[in-house]
């Protein structure tokens, strides 16, 4: 999940450089708001409110970005069909004249495996 956005709905006047950051807010077991940034867990703050607790937590990012940029990357993801390395090799040899030959020598050799199997299990 990526814990940052672009701001696209902007006021004309607000800063074209600033973002939209995913932020997890829920109750600790204590009864304090703990907010944090999805793969950021060092930016993680604990208050007695969730509003404290958004606002330290925005201090905490503007100073952990400051005089950082951020990227979007594009990344290719891999295929959601894995593709079967066999298939690749499928067809190479339809037009090597060498290859009906092949398939005769080995028709040949597996016909003289059976005929060694059936002979040694008949004795």
């Amino acid at each position: 999940m990526n814990s940052f956005s672009p701001l696209t709905s902007q006021p004309k006047n607000q800063d074209n450089g600033e973002v939209l950051i995913n932020v997890i807010v829920r109750q600790g077991s204590n009864g304090k708001t703990i907010a944090f940034v999805p793969g950021l867990p060092e930016l993680q703050v604990e208050a007695s409110n969730r509003t404290t607790a958004l606002s330290q937590l925005q201090q905490r990012l503007e100073t952990h970005l400051a005089g950082a940029e951020i990227v979007a990357l594009p990344v290719k993801l891999p295929s959601l069909m894995q593709k079967n390395p066999w298939l690749e090799m499928a067809g190479i040899f339809k037009d090597d004249p060498q290859f009906e030959k092949m398939l005769e020598a080995i028709e040949n050799y597996r016909n003289q495996l059976d005929e060694t199997i059936e002979n040694d299990s008949s004795s």
